[in-house]
């Protein structure tokens, strides 16, 4: 990239230290600006974030001002995508007419004298105009510089702090270690910018020396960079927003970090974001210098006459108002989200009433699936192949927050939602094999992932990356020609590493095992007793029960953790499902069940498995235990299975690009079958699977409500019968947990598909792991935080529908707004039109938490 020509340097004074009460007027400042940011896990947890996060606290459209007025990007889509919903009937007149009341009722002060006919014709005329300049007052130097000079001085700045970051952080992908990564970020930053000549030979002279005359506090050296470049105090939050924001991929990261610290101990401080908040800064200060022109030409960092402008509450220059575009944009949003309400509630108002009591015969299986979208597909087609089904939803994790230990090692994954914390350990063992076999398989393990991490060592080191293709290339010929037909898997699976073929089944984990992490009967009765009492299955037992998580199965994606259940942290759901079917097929459990209101019949087994998400296959686990008189059934559930699945992946190949509907059986069927499982090897499909994408309500009600519904994989299912919660206790679990973790899931969908270069991931066909924890688009720039944009469109048209969730619950309105009255962040998502919630009661649907 080519930079502007440098400006003669002046010559720099050292610079003066901030005084005690600058600094602690700036630290307030410096925590409001980081807590805007949101967290974004690495790529080995990834999950689904809320990018507003931070924000929730505002009103939607005050909280798209303020990104505005920071930073390039939009939370909204264009004019001409509501027009063609319009020309289409998706959106009917009425729906406007509705989402006008809506508007009004939460922007009073906006949307008082507009109506429907008005907000069109300003719809219109929006389609139709020329794109304008950026709805931006603050900008960092870089920017700035870039605006009037035409350089790329931003991009050059963001790619050196990229490269800092992923040397800094790397886990383990770096051939070389970063000599300064034990020093915090801003230390270890400091070392290497007083060696570095890079900045220097782009043309900002002086810089190393710049660099060692900086305080080495971070939030210091802060105060001491706002001083130099003279920026005014009531504007120190939105240009320091503004700053950090230039970077959101690493600040959320770093915001990450902090979550984990403060999870780990309330009392630790993670310092790292606020040492890149002063990187960033220190970047723009020296780089004024090389064009003082441009930074002092009025309104270049911030707005002009601020002294004229409206004030908010923090004493700031307040947000911009929204222009009659935003307004008319914003209103056909809401009419396209009460649109898709007006179908939802359509037909959940045909669903049959739920039965008191169970008075038919017993269920021939009953399947408990995890609340995610693609499960309700499955569920559907599982119900129609036999009316002795019954089915439930239930976060994924199956109420056990546990951190799985692999066979080998010390420590694993937390196989919970990122809210919280795994409360106990399960290892993984060799169930049934003398502990000689387990020493063998861990000692087998450890020796093969050593030689793999040796093997790569040696291909990219600086001596055998030249001469690896040269010597040993053709070796990988026909590995090379299977991977790419899709005959075998590039990456096989790790899971069995070192374990003999024929112990495979038996490895999994043990809750049993020896050790100070085995589990005593009080906590395996809580955890018993919680989840089916959260289920909503205390009587009424089929013979067969099966436990089903989820997970994906794809290769060369380094999104694949966003694929599998983020009620798992990412993670495939099958530990899960494995320990919560090991507990309730445990004898001492289900006697202790009893005491606690709750029979299991002797002759009830619970199976536990993983929905494939990426073919519609289910897999069984733990067979060995099937007691013999269950075989026959069992293999009537497993008929039963397999023919949803064909059901379920002919429906999703539609989606895939089929044409038409295909009939199950035919060649036409085998051959999208093929497809299928093709995509799911292929190191070269950019979408193996639609993953969450159309997400957009989270029904809360009896089975009874939905079933037979075709929701069109849209909605999360989860079962609950107020009858069975006289304390509220299981509601008010589900509307703090399960109700946010979905709200992040449609948010983040969200904004990938309404600004996908601002909020997602760009282009996955050019994507870059950086330091095996997240990924840059080619070879420089931020890190990229959102989904990539093949997830959300198929090249012609959005795939993911932008809406903003729906959630239906069936209970009172007193329950309900007697929970939300004890937590203020459920209660943000709802007021401030994050969210839309309508509580259910006999035949009517009545919206709760409605500003004004």
């Amino acid at each position: 990239m080519k930079s502007a020509p440098p400006m003669p340097s002046r010559r720099r004074r050292p610079p003066e230290p901030a005084s005690p009460a600058r600094l602690g007027r700036l630290a307030g400042t410096i925590a409001e600006v980081c807590g805007v940011v949101p967290p974004v896990w690495p790529l080995q947890d990834y999950v689904a974030v809320n990018p507003f996060l931070g924000l929730a606290g505002r009103r939607f459209l005050d909280a798209r001002q303020l990104l505005r007025d920071v930073r390039a990007c939009d939370m909204l889509l264009p004019a001409s995508h509501f027009l063609d919903r319009l020309e289409r009937n998706e959106i009917m007149a009425a729906d406007v007419e509705q989402a006008v009341l809506e508007c009004r009722a939460e922007y009073p002060e906006l949307y008082a004298r507009l109506d429907a006919r008005r907000l069109a014709d300003m719809l219109t005329r929006a389609a139709a105009a020329p794109v304008g300049p950026e709805e931006r007052r603050y900008r960092t130097v870089s920017e700035a510089i870039d605006r009037l000079r035409g350089g790329s001085w931003s991009s050059h700045v963001v790619t050196d702090i990229s490269r800092h970051c992923a040397a800094h952080y790397d886990q383990g992908q770096a051939a070389w270690p970063n000599p300064w990564r034990h020093l915090p970020l801003w230390e270890a930053w400091r070392e290497s910018a007083r060696t570095s000549y890079r900045m220097d030979m782009l043309g900002i002279t002086g810089f190393r020396r710049f660099v060692s005359e900086l305080p080495a506090d971070a939030e210091e050296a802060i105060a001491v960079l706002l001083g130099q470049l003279s920026i005014p105090e009531h504007h120190w939050r939105r240009f320091l927003l503004c700053e950090l924001l230039s970077v959101g991929g690493w600040a959320s990261f770093l915001q990450y970090r902090r979550r984990m610290a403060a999870a780990a101990d309330a009392n630790a401080y993670d310092e790292h974001l606020v040492g890149l908040l002063a990187m960033r800064l220190a970047y723009d200060t020296a780089l004024s210098e090389t064009d003082p022109e441009v930074v002092a030409a009025a309104g270049s960092l911030w707005p002009l006459d601020a002294s004229a402008l409206p004030e908010d509450e923090a004493g700031d220059v307040a947000v911009p108002q929204p222009s009659d575009e935003c307004l008319a944009r914003y209103a056909f949003q809401v009419a396209a989200e009460v649109a898709y309400r007006r179908r939802l509630l359509g037909g959940l108002a045909s669903g049959t009433a739920p039965a008191a009591a169970r008075d038919v015969e017993r269920p021939a299986e009953q399947m408990v699936f995890c609340i995610d979208v693609r499960s309700e597909v499955f569920r559907r087609h599982l119900e129609a192949v036999s009316p002795g089904v019954e089915t439930f939803g239930f976060a994924g994790f199956f109420g056990m927050a546990l951190e799985l230990v692999p066979l080998g090692s010390g420590h694993g994954p937390a196989q919970c939602p990122v809210l919280l914390q795994p409360s106990f350990r399960i290892h993984e063992r060799l169930r049934g094999e003398s502990e000689s076999v387990q020493a063998r398989a861990t000692a087998s393990r450890r020796m093969l992932r050593l030689g793999r991490k040796v093997w790569k060592s040696f291909q990219t080191s600086a001596s055998g990356c030249f001469t690896f293709v040269e010597s040993l290339g053709l070796a990988y010929a026909l590995k090379l020609l299977t991977d790419s037909f899709g005959w075998t898997r590039p990456v096989p699976p790790a899971g069995g590493d070192g374990v003999p073929a024929g112990a495979l089944s038996a490895l999994g984990p043990d809750i049993h095992a020896p050790g100070a992490d085995s589990l005593s009967l009080a906590r395996r009765l809580d955890l018993a007793a919680g989840m089916l009492r959260n289920l909503g299955l205390t009587s009424g037992f089929a013979r067969i029960v099966v436990i089903c998580g989820h997970a994906s199965e794809v290769v060369n994606n380094p999104y694949r953790a966003g694929l599998d259940c983020g009620a798992c942290g990412g993670h495939s759901g099958e530990s899960n499902a494995r320990v919560a079917a090991a507990l309730l097929n445990d004898p001492e459990v289900r006697a202790g069940l009893v005491a606690r209101g709750i029979g299991i019949p002797a002759d009830t087994f619970f199976v536990p498995a993983v929905h494939v998400t990426t073919t519609d296959e289910i897999r069984f686990h733990d067979l060995s235990a099937l007691p013999a008189g269950h075989v026959n059934e069992f293999a009537e559930v497993r008929a039963w299975v397999r023919q949803a699945g064909v059901a379920t992946r002919l429906e999703r190949s539609l989606r895939m690009g089929a044409e038409g509907p295909v009939r199950p059986g035919s060649a036409a069927a085998r051959e999208t079958a093929a497809d299928i499982l093709l995509r799911s090897r292929d190191w070269s499909e950019v979408r193996p699977e639609w993953g969450l994408a159309g997400n957009a309500a989270f029904i809360i009600a009896p089975r009874s409500r939905t079933v037979g519904l075709d929701l069109g994989g849209r909605t999360f299912l989860h079962n609950y019968e107020h009858a069975k919660d006289p304390g509220l206790e299981v509601l008010e679990l589900i509307l703090t947990a399960p109700m946010v973790v979905t709200s992040w899931i449609n948010l983040q969908y969200y904004a990938s598909a309404v600004d996908n270069r601002a909020f997602g991931s760009g282009n996955k066909a050019i994507h870059n792991v950086t330091g095996q924890l997240g990924v840059l688009l080619g070879n420089g720039g931020d890190l990229m935080t959102g989904l990539p944009w093949q997830s959300v469109s198929d090249g012609v048209r959005l795939q993911h529908e932008p809406l903003r969730l729906t959630v239906v619950v069936e209970a009172p309105r007193s329950a309900v707004e007697t929970i939300l009255a004890r937590h203020a962040g459920v209660r943000d998502l709802i007021g401030n039109g994050w969210i839309t919630l309508l509580v259910r009661e006999g035949d009517s649907f009545e919206r709760v938490g409605v500003p004004g």
